[in-house]
C-alpha cells in the first residue's frame, strides 16, 4: 500500500495593521479635541443640513456628544493596537489538516484553528485580483477573514485562497470550488 506524501505546512507571516490604527487614533483624537473645544467656546446655535436647528445650549451638547463618540473611536483603536501586540506569532498557517489564522474584530482579535474537514468554502471579497480579504467559511456558518493588507507582497490574497482551496480539494476529494 502506497503512503500519501504529506505536504509541509505553509507558514505566512502577517503584517500587523499598526499604521492604520495609529492614523485612526490621530484623526479621531483631533476630532475629539476639536469638538470638545468647540463645545466649550460655542456661543452660537447650529443648523444641520437645514433640517435640524439647535440653540447655543443644544449645540454645546451636540459638540460634546460628537467629542465623546470620537474619543470612543480613539479608545477602540488603542484596544486594537493592544490586542494585535498580544498575538505572537502573527501568522497564517495552512496545513493538510488545519488552518491557523487570526480572526475577529481588532478589539477582540484572536488566533483560531480550523480543521480542514470543517471548512466549507474559501472566497475572495470582493471577487477578483483586487480582493480586500480572504474569507473562510465553515460548515457551522461561521466566517473568518484575513485582510489582504495583512498579507506580505509575496502572498497576495488570490494565492492564499488558492493554497487553502488546494488543501480542501485534497481532503474533500475535489469537491471544493474556488470563488
Amino acid at each position: 500500500m502506497k503512503k500519501k506524501r504529506k505536504e509541509p505546512e505553509l507558514v505566512i507571516p502577517l503584517r500587523k495593521p499598526y499604521t492604520p490604527l495609529v492614523l485612526a487614533i490621530l484623526f479621531f483624537g483631533a476630532c475629539a479635541a476639536f469638538m470638545f473645544h468647540r463645545a466649550s467656546v460655542n456661543d452660537r446655535g447650529l443648523v444641520l443640513n437645514g433640517l435640524i436647528h439647535f440653540e447655543p445650549g443644544g449645540a454645546d451638547v451636540f459638540y460634546a456628544v460628537m467629542g465623546l463618540l470620537s474619543f470612543g473611536f480613539v479608545v477602540m483603536g488603542g484596544l486594537g493596537i493592544y490586542n494585535f501586540s498580544r498575538i505572537e506569532p502573527f501568522q497564517l498557517v495552512v496545513g493538510d489538516r488545519r488552518v491557523l489564522m487570526p480572526s475577529g474584530r481588532p478589539t477582540g482579535i484572536r488566533m483560531v484553528e480550523l480543521r480542514v474537514d470543517d471548512i466549507e468554502s474559501v472566497a475572495l471579497f470582493p471577487h477578483g485580483a483586487e480582493a480586500k480579504a480572504v474569507v473562510v467559511r465553515t460548515f457551522d456558518g461561521r466566517m473568518h477573514s484575513i485582510a489582504a493588507s495583512w498579507l506580505p507582497p509575496a502572498f497576495p490574497a488570490v494565492e492564499v485562497s488558492k493554497e487553502i482551496a488546494a488543501r480542501l480539494r485534497v481532503r474533500q476529494g475535489d469537491a471544493v470550488e474556488l470563488d
